[in-house]
């Protein structure tokens, strides 16, 4: 799994496509990815460590989060 299968570029901002809701996607996100990093214990959310909703680069949205990881590439 590439590690931009589950977000799409949205303004600048990669966003994860699944929403914030899916707790089983966000796991199998993270497990393939090389940036996840271990958010403070106090901002975790899901009992799985290793997952997009535990991550220090996750930033949420109204519908879903985005990934702070992932550089975001503009149009020339």
């Amino acid at each position: 799994m590439s590690e931009l299968a589950g977000f799409e570029l949205q303004e600048d901002r990669w966003v994860f496509r699944a929403g914030r809701e899916n707790v089983t996607a966000a796991r199998a996100q993270a497990a393939n990815c090389q940036a996840f990093a271990e958010d403070d214990e106090d901002e975790q959310i899901d009992d799985v460590v290793r997952s997009c909703h535990n991550c220090a680069f996750r930033r949420w949205t109204p519908s879903s989060f985005q990934c702070l990881a992932i550089k975001p590439t503009r149009k020339k």
